[in-house]
């Protein structure tokens, strides 16, 4: 038997719903049957209330170093890794990618990665949540990305370069004009969330 707490950072919400779980697990007892192994703490439970572990727990989150709170010596785990595949320069006024957002300034240099959104590069999850708290937290928040820097960034070399113009299938191009030391099939380090990664991509367990 096994239940999922579904604000496990509000504690007295959670503590309600371990008891009608507790509860629940008495009456099966109580009419004869066995609950099996008995599991409710999710990676964010497993550290706010140690008394709710009962048999096993789900710690998914925890591994990857995602929580809803702050935890000491826990890190993000996960890279994931391709190459340049082709080097370009572009002319000054030249389009790049869908919709023909990004146009260069002057004469550009670009990286093509063979990665783009089927592998789960910049896969937001969309809102799933409308209340009216939510949509000004929402706005809040896209009014920030306003005054600061929220282009896309890879790693290569050991610095990081802009993505530029619309993020393809298959594809992305990162502007590399400042750099004079990037080769085809260097390495390109990308910062993609382990859950949103495409399955397909061949996994390296170090």
């Amino acid at each position: 038997m096994y239940t999922h707490f579904s604000k496990p950072n509000n504690e007295k919400w959670t503590r309600a719903q371990f008891s009608r779980f507790v509860k629940c697990i008495e009456m099966v007892k109580n009419a004869g049957y066995n609950p099996g192994i008995i599991h409710a703490a999710q990676s964010t439970a497993f550290f706010m209330y140690p008394e709710m572990r009962l048999d096993a727990v789900r710690i998914g989150s925890a591994f990857q170093g995602r929580t809803l709170m702050k935890v000491d010596g826990l890190v993000k785990i996960g890279t994931f890794k391709s190459i340049v595949a082709e080097i370009k320069t572009l002319p000054k006024g030249y389009n790049v990618s869908y919709g023909n957002i990004y146009k260069t300034k002057k004469i550009t240099k670009i990286a093509v990665i063979p990665v783009g959104y089927v592998d789960g590069f910049n896969k937001d999850k969309l809102r799933d949540d409308f209340t009216l708290k939510n949509n000004l937290i929402s706005i809040g928040m896209e009014i920030k990305k306003i005054f600061k820097d929220n282009s896309l960034k890879v790693k290569i070399n050991d610095k990081y370069y802009k993505v530029i113009g619309r993020i393809g299938m298959y594809h992305s191009i990162v502007d590399i004009t400042d750099s004079d030391d990037i080769n085809i099939e260097d390495e390109v380090t990308l910062n993609i969330t382990p859950l949103q990664t495409n399955d397909g991509i061949r996994r390296e367990y170090l």
